[in-house]
């Protein structure tokens, strides 16, 4: 009940993101435009150092604005449930080799283990950005020296794929929040990634569970149908 309510609560405030982002974006775009046409045509006689890096600093808030603006269009308009059967075992090593490298520098392991090999009917690419964002969330909790781990399971019919970390955890009074429009608690966050994330998982006719511990850490639970 908790998630349809929020899903409906999403879809409401997301349409009217969608109105101010379309108004915002085109100016924007036309911003940026000039921003990178000055910075190539333009060279002032004094200072030319200064200018370059102030154009330069310009151009990425202009381009850090856009970013927000696709997310909260992501959100207001998701792009329609594309199924396919894919093996899942194969997909979660393609997202291990993907992170390797933030995990190296952040001298994080992340641990895959599967109970469940073989193929399930889901939405890839809208999976993809699931773990993407599930993991990257747990990187910031962690910052270093930590372990993500992700283990798949079948019960009954159902898919259940875990993500899990040992990092700072999430404030018990947060818990309830995390999956509302833009609350977020990262300095440079949208609050919109874990409402997209509810979003897929609902159109896929799915949960979403999260569990944590301040100074312990997160877990969360997704249980879809694997093959629909």
């Amino acid at each position: 009940e908790e998630q349809v309510y929020r899903s409906k609560q999403l879809t409401a405030m997301g349409n009217l993101a969608s109105g101010v982002a379309h108004e915002i974006r085109n100016p924007l775009n036309t911003i940026g435009t000039i921003i990178q046409q000055l910075n190539k045509d333009f060279e002032p006689k004094e200072d030319a150092e200064d200018y370059h890096s102030f154009i330069n600093l310009v151009y990425k808030e202009v381009k850090r604005i856009n970013q927000t603006i696709e997310s909260f269009l992501k959100l207001a308009k998701p792009v329609p449930i594309q199924r396919s059967k894919f093996n899942l075992a194969k997909f979660l090593n393609e997202i291990y080799i993907q992170h390797k490298p933030i995990l190296r520098e952040k001298n994080i392991d992340l641990k895959i283990t599967n109970g469940y090999r073989d193929d399930v009917n889901w939405d890839e690419n809208q999976m993809r950005q699931i773990l993407l964002n599930l993991i990257s969330n747990s990187i910031h909790a962690i910052n270093e020296n930590g372990l993500i781990q992700i283990s798949t399971n079948l019960i009954d019919d159902n898919i259940e794929l875990e993500i899990k970390d040992n990092g700072k955890g999430i404030l018990q009074e947060n818990l309830s929040k995390i999956f509302n429009l833009y609350f977020t608690t990262k300095a440079e966050g949208t609050g919109v990634g874990l409402g997209v994330v509810q979003n897929i998982i609902s159109e896929h006719g799915g949960v979403i569970i999260v569990e944590s511990d301040e100074n312990v850490g997160t877990t969360f639970t997704i249980k879809l149908k694997k093959d629909i």
